[in-house]
């Protein structure tokens, strides 16, 4: 399987966002040792409403952090697609919801290694 960036699942899209909402970080703070994945992965899939409004703010300080605004613009455009895709921030998932959030997480991670034609 790869990326479905359709998928309809809450879970799915909200891991998505993690996926991009760390990478923003990644590349904000080049070597980190810990990355949003170690603090928040947890509460993110069980209970989203709980980090992702935290999280979202943090990450307007590390796009300030990027030298390259094309870069930005493509992650604004990224997180803008799959927020669009929400309607709101659970309180809680059910397992097989967090199960698609570990999905999408993977998927989207996956997916910045590949090659754009």
């Amino acid at each position: 399987m790869q990326l479905d960036i359709n998928q309809p699942s809450t879970g799915y899209q909200l891991g998505r966002l993690f996926a991009v909402l760390e990478k923003i970080q990644e590349e904000a703070n080049p070597g980190i040792n810990a990355t949003i994945r170690e603090r928040f992965y947890g509460a993110a899939c069980s209970t989203p409403v709980t980090v992702f409004t935290n999280l979202l703010r943090l990450k307007n300080h590390h796009l300030a952090k990027l030298d390259n605004k094309g870069r930005v613009i493509t992650f604004e455009k990224l997180l803008g697609d799959i927020v669009g895709k929400l309607q709101d921030f659970p309180p809680h998932l059910n397992l097989h919801e967090q199960g698609r959030f570990a999905i999408g997480y993977y998927h989207q991670r996956q997916a910045f290694f590949e090659r754009k034609d």
